[in-house]
């Protein structure tokens, strides 16, 4: 039953997204799970209608962008810090802003775009790369002015991956392909096959075998050769795969909508492990890994913690359903819960909970 209403949500929010292009962006749906990110002693929220800095000792909150509401002005796309000190957003008014993290100072903003930032941009040394939901990537330099723009022929949902021995990007679309993308240029270099679903997930990068990995709506994780973008291997899941994989030490990391979480080999795709915690809670973040541990959230509220071998080191719940993908900063584990009292929960790797944050009205 929960799977089929998260499949019938992710319907909705496609259909107001076709029905806003159609409409000129006549509407705005405020519909997606928050966007969470740490560096340093700060925590980065987006969620509904601002950005939020919560300080990772106490869970306080620092600051908010912006300090008032602004119509159709919602941010759900995970922020990423620049080299340079800048805190990049995406919003659901078509907009990229640059804030200074220390406090929430405006700096620039892109407004090129003609609809909403779902995923967050990916940031590298030479600029910001931002997908949207226009079915463009937008590259923009470190002050916000247009380097170029690659077009693909769906909604881009996912946040790309660098790759730099190539000095490319790779760009996971709606369309149901993945696109290589010169970083300077923007000249497609490759264009994968019809992978037979829409992928909203970050595509993974394995620089030792020269591989790229996307989990994808036909229910499979495909690997594709880096260089030519032709399928290595795909395997089939139960369910829906919404996340890109974690890659650790050769092995894939991922889970599905039917709650089933996957460890692969990276090389050939052979299972190496396979576990259910709990059957029909969606797993829709990527994983991650800190202090030797595999970390996981699920819609019924869990976090997990799974050794490398498959067996369940720890399981922690919170008060409400969990969406957004775990974030390890300061020896603790952030999560972003959907429909509950707190937005943001600290815990440490024992599942104490440390703080919570809830933003002041």
């Amino acid at each position: 039953m929960k799977s089929k209403i998260l499949l019938f949500s992710l319907t909705l929010i496609i259909l107001a997204s076709l029905l806003t292009s159609c409409m000129g962006g006549a509407t705005s749906v405020a519909s997606n799970w928050p966007g969470l990110t740490a560096n340093g002693g700060l925590a980065y929220l987006a969620f509904g209608q601002h950005v939020y800095a919560i300080d990772q000792a106490n869970g306080s909150e620092k600051w908010r962008f912006p300090a008032s509401t602004e119509k159709g002005g919602e941010f759900y796309a995970s922020p990423a810090l620049t080299s340079d000190g800048q805190l990049i957003a995406g919003s659901f008014n078509h907009k990229i802003y640059s804030l200074d993290p220390a406090n929430g100072t405006q700096k620039w903003v892109f407004e090129g775009a003609k609809d909403r930032y779902i995923a967050g941009p990916l940031v590298t040394e030479k600029g910001i790369y931002a997908p949207s939901s226009d079915g463009n990537l937008y590259a923009l330099d470190l002050n916000g002015k247009l380097k170029w723009t690659f077009e693909t022929q769906e909604a881009l949902w996912a946040t790309p991956t660098t790759n730099t021995e190539c000095d490319c990007i790779y760009v996971a679309s709606m369309d149901r392909h993945v696109y290589a993308v010169d970083a300077e240029t923007g000249r497609q270099i490759w264009q994968s096959s019809d992978l037979g679903g829409s992928i909203i997930g970050t595509p993974a990068y394995d620089p030792e075998n020269k591989l790229v990995f996307v989990g994808t709506f036909g229910s499979e994780m495909i690997a594709l050769n880096a260089d030519t973008g032709q399928v290595a291997w795909r395997v089939p899941t139960q369910e829906w795969v919404w996340s890109g994989p974690l890659l650790v030490d050769g092995v894939l990391y991922f889970g599905d909508e039917t709650g089933s979480f996957y460890a692969l080999s990276a090389v050939d795709g052979v299972q190496v492990w396979k576990i259910q915690p709990l059957p029909n809670s969606p797993i829709v973040g990527t994983p991650i890994f800190g202090d030797g541990i595999i970390y996981f959230t699920s819609e019924s509220a869990s976090v997990y913690g799974i050794n490398p071998d498959g067996t369940v080191a720890r399981t922690h719940t919170v008060a409400a359903k969990l969406y957004t993908p775990p974030v390890w900063a300061n020896g603790n584990i952030l999560v972003a819960e959907m429909e509950g009292d707190a937005l943001v929960v600290a815990l440490n790797e024992n599942g104490a909970q440390q703080w919570v944050f809830t933003p002041a009205k």
